[in-house]
């Protein structure tokens, strides 16, 4: 405890209803962290900023911090002055230090751009635009949102169904997220086939800490074939009035007719008559690549994606940095110019 912060463990019990998002919560950082290999926290400043991290060992004695897998990074509330955020900063910087944190790096929401700007007045963090993500804004209804679509996505939309394919939103249940389960096969093969990082092979211990962590937050969507298997599904995080498109996978026969485009469309669907205004869909592999153009057809608009680096502690740092440039038989500058950060962590993830 701080005058100028709180610090919430894993081991707390903190209220997520009051987070800004799903990201923030306890919930979802202790599944991130069962899959990222660390621990979760989050340095609160009452209700004007809120930062969730995950701590991670990098040599047995030094550590360092990243945002959970997702969309956080600093929550900085309209009411919170320029004055307050660099008190908090100048508090909770040395506390950092003090508990040997090296480096951290964040990854801000597309869906709040305020934020960002804010943070932009901290003279120790680094921002970077990494790419645009894609958000579907749902104040208009159902009825709009499909008008709003490309005509290519709306025509793939009507031959599912012409091929018989039915889809729905609803609770996870208890067997939905086991091994082998239909969701957890047909992510893996479609990660499979894209010849994904190993770190999008999420263990066991994530969605069962997921499903813990969020209850009746977490949704699974699935498009159905005429005999009933199971062809495409992803996961749905709700929090408050905003929904998040999480994971997902599909046969690739069923996705040529259609059945991503129906699994999307069916969340939208359900997400504006559920009450939320907005389904953030999220971004591509690469910038503007063919998934990214695929969630973009579904009529939302581009929201920039914001990256931010902080040493915390530069001796500490540069040492770690010569190690691993020794490791790697390279320059020390030439590993620290190749704009990955942290850069002891190059080849390493």
């Amino acid at each position: 405890m701080n005058d100028d912060f709180t610090v919430v463990g894993c081991d707390d019990d903190p209220l997520d209803a009051e987070c800004p998002d799903v990201y923030f919560t306890a919930g979802y950082g202790r599944a991130t962290a069962a899959a990222q290999g660390g621990v979760w926290h989050r340095v609160d400043r009452t209700d004007l900023i809120m930062l969730p991290y995950v701590q991670r060992d990098v040599d047995g004695q030094a550590v360092d911090a990243i945002s959970p897998y997702g969309y956080s990074g600093v929550y900085v509330h309209p009411d919170c002055s320029p004055t307050d955020l660099d008190r908090f900063w100048a508090a909770v910087v040395p506390h950092w230090r003090a508990q040997g944190l090296v480096s951290l790096f964040v990854r801000f929401s597309p869906l709040d751009p305020d934020s960002v700007r804010a943070v932009r007045g901290l003279d120790t963090v680094r921002l970077s635009r990494l790419s645009d993500t894609i958000a579907v804004g749902l104040d208009q209804g159902p009825a709009a949102v499909w008008d709003a679509m490309a005509g290519r996505s709306r025509t793939a939309v009507r031959k599912a169904r012409n091929t018989g394919l039915t889809a729905t939103v609803r609770p996870v249940g208890p067997s939905d997220l086991v091994p082998g389960a239909p969701f957890r096969r047909l992510y893996e093969q479609t990660m499979s086939r894209l010849d994904s990082s190993p770190f999008y092979f999420f263990p066991d211990a994530y969605y069962r800490q997921l499903a813990t962590g969020l209850g009746k937050d977490l949704l699974m969507a699935e498009v159905r074939d005429p005999t009933g298997m199971v062809v495409a599904a992803s996961l749905v995080m709700r929090h408050r009035d905003r929904a998040h498109y999480h994971l997902a996978g599909s046969d690739p026969q069923a996705a040529r007719d259609g059945a991503n485009n129906l699994l999307v469309w069916t969340i939208l669907e359900w997400a504006a008559e559920s009450g939320c205004v907005v389904v953030h869909l999220g971004g591509g592999v690469r910038a503007d690549d063919g998934l990214f153009r695929f969630k973009e057809s579904f009529g939302g608009r581009r929201s920039e994606w914001w990256s931010g680096a902080v040493v915390i502690d530069p001796d500490r740092y540069r040492s770690l940095v010569a190690a691993r440039a020794r490791e790697l038989g390279r320059p020390v500058d030439d590993l620290a110019a190749v704009g990955y950060f942290p850069a002891y962590r190059f080849g390493r993830g």
